[in-house]
């Protein structure tokens, strides 16, 4: 039995990877004035948003390749 593609899957993760690389280009300066700030957890702001953004094009890329039937090879 064929397994079915994660169009939705596909579609959902791509258009948030996108909405989060818009969302830095339009407030670009916003960000980089937040992220530049030493006080308080502001230093901790660009490795939480490098997760996030590694975590959304992660999914969107995964989905990808399975929409594309680039799959692992199974040992056996």
């Amino acid at each position: 039995m064929q397994k079915r593609k994660p169009y939705v899957e596909l579609t959902v993760s791509g258009l948030a990877s996108a909405s989060l690389y818009l969302l830095l280009y339009l407030y670009r300066d916003e960000i980089m004035a937040t992220f530049t700030r030493t006080d308080g957890w502001y230093p901790a702001l660009p490795i939480v948003a490098a997760f996030v953004f590694s975590f959304a094009h992660g999914a969107f890329t995964g989905y990808f390749w399975e929409v594309l039937g680039v799959t692992a090879r199974l040992k056996r």
